[in-house]
């Protein structure tokens, strides 16, 4: 029984090159998890769930019975990892992983409504949209972003934490400023915040705009402000990414000369011309 969880651990998880099945079941969850959404957006175009029912259930079964099997396979086979070895303590752990969370958020939509009777469906298929994050899985790009995106937190936590200050210093004065000209717009500092967001994102949608000289000015400073803001996020990552991808390019030369290394550590070399003594060549 180990050996057949071993093997099913390592089938569910990331193919490796030379495993051939472990591929080939990649290859299907990534097809079935593009069907998938694909229905869940078609299915949204009137008169299209009429005229193909039964084509959208069949893929609505099908995706949830297998999306079920993977999860259930991947609960029974995580043990085999050392850091989930413990029966319940570490299957527990393993589930509140990000990844398997997306996997059950995934599935829940088909059996809430058995569980809860009279739930809302509609929402509740939309969260079938998760699945899309389980392609994270079998995405370099997606796992750099993540290892960015941990490396970076405290940085990126601490730009989130500046917009936030800057939003209610704005939100503020724009109250303060135009109450008097638009009471029924800028009605309180909480409704000044929804211009101040639209206007440090540089979006400006133009239901909430100043008509007073100093709320003008306040909003071009704003304007400049959230140029600049926006801006931090975009060069942090754009750093983090190219740091990681320089630690993975030397990770893998390191990996590539120990391999070398070890491959030529098995001849010897010649001290007049340094060339390798093999076997073919002590023969001659």
């Amino acid at each position: 029984m180990g050996r057949i969880k071993t093997r099913v651990f390592e089938i569910v998880s990331s193919a490796k090159e030379d495993d051939k099945t472990s591929l080939w079941f990649d290859m299907l969850i990534i097809f079935l998890i593009l069907i998938s959404v694909g229905e869940l957006i078609l299915v949204t175009v009137p008169g299209m769930l009429f005229r193909h029912f039964w084509l959208f259930a069949t893929i609505e079964i099908v995706t949830a019975v297998a999306f079920t099997i993977e999860y259930l396979l991947r609960m029974w086979s995580c043990t085999v990892d050392d850091h989930y070895k413990k029966p319940i303590i570490g299957r527990i752990r393993y589930a509140l992983t990000p990844l398997v969370l997306i996997d059950l958020i995934s599935i829940l939509p088909y059996y809430i409504p058995f569980l809860i009777p009279g739930a809302n469906v509609t929402f509740l298929r939309t969260l079938r949209v998760f699945r899309f994050f389980k392609l994270g899985r079998y995405s370099r790009s997606f796992q750099l972003m993540i290892k960015v995106l941990e490396r970076n937190r405290e940085s990126l936590l601490g730009t989130v934490f500046i917009i936030m200050v800057v939003l209610i210093i704005a939100a503020s004065l724009m109250y303060q400023i135009e109450f008097t000209a638009q009471p029924e717009v800028f009605s309180s500092i909480p409704e000044a915040m929804w211009w101040g967001i639209v206007t440090i994102a540089t979006i400006g949608y133009g239901d909430m705009v100043p008509i007073t000289p100093m709320g003008k000015a306040l909003g071009f400073v704003i304007s400049l402000v959230g140029i600049g803001l926006f801006a931090l996020p975009a060069g942090i990552l754009a750093s983090g990414f190219s740091e990681v991808i320089k630690e993975e390019e030397e990770e893998k030369k390191k990996k590539n000369s120990e391999q070398y290394h070890n491959t030529t550590n098995e001849y010897d070399i010649c001290p007049h011309c340094g060339r390798e003594i093999r076997p073919e060549d002590r023969q001659k």
